[in-house]
């Protein structure tokens, strides 16, 4: 029979591959749409910071204004102008009180100072902290290039940053030359910007100014490093920001100067609405997956049950029972099957209970066929066998005889005057004794089962002639013999002779299954309540197979060396022809029970 394992089952298969398909199909309209977001949610965001960069541009761009605006209105002081022309200790302080409303009317002003025409510093004015003055006013003279922009990069020194910003001064005898040069230094400052990209973008953007060399960048409170193009998009350019994090920026260069205003926005933030809807289709998808695998289970289940009715009968028809049937009340396709199936189970039955009882009848008839052959066969074998031993009877039993008897009254002659032979020789004579017996045995066993004499009955104890016997056996060595015969076991009547005869062959066999080795022997005799006696000689030795026992009353049958296997056949006739029987059970390597049944006295005189 062929068992279904449960991932085999269609129960299993169909909403699994339901689900499954449900996943697929959501996994890819998730995957398109979460695609299509992510670029729309990058155009977004470039225009963004786009837009951002660009309004912050302009807002710088005011500014660099204000800042040449600021330091020309420096340049154009006449007491500046004076003290470029003319740097007398007077004109000096004039400049000098005019430079300082200058530099303390703006908080970022670090301090302005004015250098001749050779660019050597003249005049040093702080701006409203002295302290944050003093790395540029007690430091080196910084080179200030004439031909650049008015406005100086973006530079670092001792956690300030700071710029300048360059204004000539003007002669005040002659306006067309250049007496000096007036020099603005600013500090950074971060506040308007981080509020006015906050407002723009939102407050997780970031914003960078830098020189357009990329040597420094400023988050407009320290230095930090720049942004570094990772890849472009569709003009969009995708940046490793300062932290090394992926951003979308966008940098605008900033009017007259020489900075870059850079906008980014971290990468992970533009795209988290579109990994939010990532993992809600997630969800959904395995919502979906669920309801859907439900679904289909129930509408598995409607389809399986049917078809599982059917494989279980179709399994029950196979190994044997062929009454099973499907039970169903169905009225589309699988209703048909079931009962097409029904119908056609019905006729296996029928063509099967026919199939069998043709056979049945064939077999009875091969069997007693067989059986009578077979009996034909044995009665054939066994009158040849009789015939065989009725001539070896006849022709040889009187002529063996004679000169056993001859050679028996020679070992009793040599034996009386060999009375102090030595034991070599006693025991050679004991050998010849024996075996002149053995020979004789197998004589009377030809002329007994040759010609069956009737029994002369006579009513003897059992006892009496189980001990008659074992005196003809002489001595046993190495066997213990138990004798078991109730003080109120009636007699038998049986022929004397006959039945000494066979228990002799008994207690025979018996010594001999035990092979010369330790045993036990036990003679037991029972009434058995049906008008007989019942004889068990039991003995411990090497005991028989299924296939002996079948065989061991059989004429010519034996298992031993010497001898030709008339023992038992001779005392079953002479058993049988006494009015009783002889039966036998064996065990091998435990011993063997051999029963003698014989009609009891009493119940014969009645």
């Amino acid at each position: 029979m062929h068992r279904l394992r449960r991932r085999q089952s269609i129960s299993f298969k169909l909403p699994a591959l339901i689900s499954a398909l449900l996943v697929v199909a959501i996994t890819i309209f998730s995957i398109v749409a979460h695609l299509q977001l992510k670029r729309v949610l990058l155009a977004t965001a470039a225009g963004r910071v786009t837009s951002a960069s660009h309004v912050l541009g302009g807002l710088m761009e005011d500014s660099e204004r204000r800042l040449r605006a600021e330091s020309e209105k420096a340049s154009s002081d006449s007491a500046v102008k004076r003290f470029a022309s003319n740097p007398t200790a007077a004109n000096r302080a004039a400049a000098q009180k005019s430079l300082a409303k200058l530099a303390t009317a703006v908080p970022q002003t670090i301090g302005i100072e004015l250098r001749d025409k050779q660019l050597h510093r003249t005049l040093w004015v702080d701006g409203k902290s002295a302290d944050s003055a003093t790395f540029i006013r007690d430091g080196l003279e910084r080179p200030v290039p004439t031909s650049a922009t008015p406005v100086g990069p973006l530079q670092s020194e001792k956690s300030n940053i700071f710029y300048r910003v360059l204004s000539p001064v003007l002669s005040a005898a002659t306006p067309a030359d250049t007496a000096g040069y007036a020099v603005v230094y600013k500090r950074i400052s971060s506040a308007n910007g981080a509020q006015l990209i906050g407002r723009l973008i939102g407050s997780e953007a970031s914003m960078l100014m830098g020189n357009a060399d990329g040597r420094m960048w400023t988050d407009l409170s320290r230095v930090v490093h720049g942004p570094t193009p990772y890849r472009a998009q569709k003009n969009i350019l995708i940046y490793n920001g300062p932290d090394g994090s992926k951003q979308i920026g966008s940098a605008t260069k900033i009017g007259r100067t020489p900075w870059v205003l850079w906008v980014g926005l971290p990468f992970n933030v533009a795209m988290a609405p579109a990994n939010d809807f990532l993992r809600d289709m997630i969800i959904a998808a395995i919502l979906l997956a669920l309801v859907g695998g439900f679904g289909a289970l129930l509408i598995t289940r409607r389809i399986a049950q049917p078809l599982r009715e059917i494989t279980l009968a179709a399994q029950g028809i196979e190994s044997g029972d062929y009454s099973r049937r499907v039970k169903t009340n169905r009225h589309d396709e699988l209703g048909i099957l079931a009962k097409t199936f029904n119908g056609m189970a019905m006729q296996v039955q029928s063509a099967r209970e026919e199939l069998e009882l043709r056979v049945r009848d064939r077999t009875g008839e091969l069997q007693a066929a067989l059986g009578e052959l077979h009996s034909a066969q044995e009665s054939l074998v066994r009158r040849e066998k009789l015939a065989i031993l009725g001539q070896l009877a006849g022709g040889v039993g009187h002529e063996l005889r004679n000169p056993l008897g001859v050679m028996t009254n020679a070992l009793y002659y040599l034996g009386m005057v060999l009375k102090d032979a030595t034991p070599d020789v006693k025991e050679y004579l004991g050998i010849l004794r024996t075996q002149i017996g053995l020979s004789e045995k197998i004589v009377g066993d030809l002329l007994d089962f040759a010609r069956l004499k009737p029994p002369t009955r006579e009513t003897v104890a059992v006892e009496r002639i189980v001990k008659e016997q074992f005196e003809r056996l002489g001595p046993v060595e190495n066997v213990d013999v138990k004798h078991d015969f109730p003080a109120d076991l009636p007699p038998v009547k049986v022929d004397r002779i006959q039945i000494g005869q066979v228990v002799l062959n008994l207690l025979t066999n018996a010594l001999q299954a035990m092979e010369g080795k330790a045993g036990t022997l036990t003679l037991r005799a029972r009434y058995n309540g049906n008008g007989s006696v019942k004889l068990d000689v039991i003995d411990t030795g090497v005991g028989m197979t299924r296939e002996q026992l079948d065989k061991m009353f059989e004429p010519l049958y034996t298992t031993k060396a010497r001898g030709i296997g008339l023992g038992l056949a001779v005392s079953r006739n002479l058993a049988e022809a006494n009015g009783g029987g002889i039966s036998a059970a064996s065990e091998p390597g435990k011993g063997s029970t051999v029963s003698v049944e014989l009609p009891m006295a009493k119940a014969e005189a009645a």
